[in-house]
């Protein structure tokens, strides 16, 4: 099918298949997203940056037939534990292997993986995301993977004659293997964030993979030391718990780890300045080593604002609770019906750009960053 005609087919497809996650806490939903409404063909060009972009510029009707909006949602998904088990060894809904869905089934993960490329997502790194660099092909929409607590994701087998790891191939980096190879245009990547015993393959092993893993195109991000609670915790804590990580991976993968923080359990939710010493989260010095984070993660319920909207919060990146619950409870079938539904973030397929109808943004309030990039608007 023809790229510029998918996004609008693609609209219309429902979630079969969950994922797992989760968190304790599930917020209320603000729905703020505005719908494309199909209008007169104009574009409205904003120069924001003196460069000149490579990438191919369409008419508005282009845009319009391909619902090109880059103010809609973005969907980072975050998984736990990967496990290899068929949906049916479990007793608990779908692929969930525990009662709350923190853990999947390997049947299910792999699933996953395929409905969200037939429908249309493409992968993208988390650190482009924050850096507000979305390289999404034309019509499709950006997809985030993110996996906390490094057990059960990378399950090391042994390593081949050429120096290359063997993976358990039910565990989430061997099956994110099998679908790369079959779906070079996924662009399959994910960022894991680990804690103090990365993935528990012992450290030698584990240094191993970590360099392997940032050589072939995934990313390793913070996800505190010991994992606790980084809400409550006073900034000397704070800054032993995230500046740990950091200073462990920078003597492992020094130049190669992301500066993002995934907090666990979600906390803190909120980084007012009533609470200085959740700055440590951002800078701070741990032994000798000063560190500086770019962003945060919470634990779940839904999908994230784009980078360029007036709601989206680098400190408190929302993220979908990757777990199988029927449809309800902001579980991967609810999240990506609504997604699907008109609130699914689509590419120009331009990183420069940012383009979207003009009706999503005639308060003039809801584009808020533009990271220099060139505004196109369409009616």
């Amino acid at each position: 099918m023809n790229n510029r005609k998918i996004a609008s087919a693609l609209l219309a497809a429902t979630m079969t298949a969950s994922l797992f996650a989760g968190c304790s806490k599930e917020p209320e939903l603000i729905e703020t997203e505005s719908e494309t409404t199909a209008a007169p063909t104009t574009v409205e060009t904003t120069e924001t940056t003196p460069e000149t972009s490579a990438f191919v510029t369409y008419t508005a009707e282009e845009y319009r037939n391909a619902g090109v909006n880059e103010l809609n949602s973005v969907p980072i998904l975050m998984y736990h534990r990967i496990y290899g088990m068929t949906n049916a060894e479990t007793s608990y809904t779908g692929g969930n292997v525990d009662k709350d869905g923190y853990n999947r089934t390997s049947e299910a993960f792999e699933a996953d993986l395929r409905s969200f490329y037939s429908q249309g997502y493409r992968m993208m790194r988390l650190t482009d995301f924050v850096d507000g660099y979305i390289a999404v092909p034309f019509g499709y929409s950006p997809l985030i993977l993110t996996f906390d607590d490094g057990i059960r994701d990378v399950v090391l087998q042994g390593w081949k004659e050429d120096g290359t790891p063997e993976f358990d191939p039910t565990c989430a980096i061997g099956i994110m293997e099998k679908i790369k190879a079959e779906y070079p245009d996924y662009n399959v990547t994910a960022t894991f964030f680990v804690n103090a015993d990365l993935f528990g393959n012992g450290r030698e092993n584990d240094e191993k993979v970590l360099k392997w893993m940032v050589d072939n195109g995934y990313d390793i991000g913070n996800h505190t030391r010991d994992h606790v609670k980084l809400g409550g915790c006073d900034a000397d804590e704070i800054e032993k718990q995230v500046g740990a990580i950091y200073k462990l991976l920078d003597e492992i993968i020094p130049g190669q780890y992301v500066n993002i923080v995934a907090l666990p359990f979600g906390s803190p939710e909120k980084m007012g300045p009533d609470k200085p010493q959740y700055e440590r989260i951002f800078s701070g010095t741990y032994e000798g080593f000063a560190y500086t984070s770019k962003a945060s993660l919470l634990c779940a319920w839904t999908r994230s604002y784009s980078p360029f909207v007036r709601d989206y919060d680098y400190t408190a990146i929302r993220r979908i609770r990757a777990y199988d619950n029927g449809g309800k409870d902001w579980d991967i079938e609810q999240n990506f019906a609504q997604l699907n539904e008109g609130k699914r973030y689509i590419s120009d397929g331009d990183p420069n750009t940012i383009v979207y109808p003009s009706t999503d943004n005639t308060s003039g309030d809801w584009l808020k960053m533009t990271y220099g990039h060139q505004v196109i608007t369409y009616d």
